[in-house]
């Protein structure tokens, strides 16, 4: 027998399931990549969302999956437009977004205490402990900006000597 949740508490976990719904329905243009029309599932300990603000909040053990993007953190905000994601911002200790580059299927790796993803540009900003690992490259700095469809990084340091931009190049391999 399936139990009948707390009246109080239907319309919130009916609200819930409807945004979970809108986000998912979202039509996708194949499931590889990130692009700005695949859904978004997410699994979560806890969520809230407020549809009028287009505001929805996960928290404990956060996982996005988007296409073939995938996205861990503490706790995640998605922003939406007409019902459509368009924003995340992740924070964790730290949080951890991993998508393969297109062109050659090696993953990249970012990781930092708060990643905004801008998903209509794919694009994110990295901050605090900011670290981006390619193929060709790696980076460390305060604050990161990476263009996951060029694969442009740019990187800025903090304040202190200890936090100055290190960047790693990884020679070619000449087969």
């Amino acid at each position: 027998m399936t139990p009948i949740p707390n009246s109080r508490r239907l319309p919130g976990l009916l609200a819930a399931a409807g945004l979970l719904s809108a986000l998912l329905a979202t039509p996708a243009l194949g499931q590889q990549g990130s692009g700005p029309s695949l859904p978004v599932e997410i699994t979560a300990d806890h969520a809230e969302m407020d549809e009028r603000q287009g505001l929805g909040t996960y928290t404990g053990d956060v996982i996005v999956i988007r296409g073939d993007m995938t996205l861990e953190a503490d706790t995640v905000y998605v922003r939406t437009r007409d019902r459509r994601p368009y924003e995340m911002e992740a924070h964790g200790e730290p949080a951890r977004l991993e998508s393969p580059d297109p062109e050659t299927g090696e993953m990249r790796i970012a990781t930092a205490l708060r990643i905004d993803y801008l998903l209509n540009e794919d694009r994110m900003i990295l901050t605090d402990q900011a670290h981006v690992i390619t193929a060709s490259e790696e980076a460390r700095g305060k604050r990161i900006t990476y263009d996951l469809t060029t694969d442009v990084i740019e990187a800025e340091r903090g304040e202190g000597d200890s936090e100055r931009v290190r960047i790693t190049i990884q020679p070619r391999d000449d087969e």
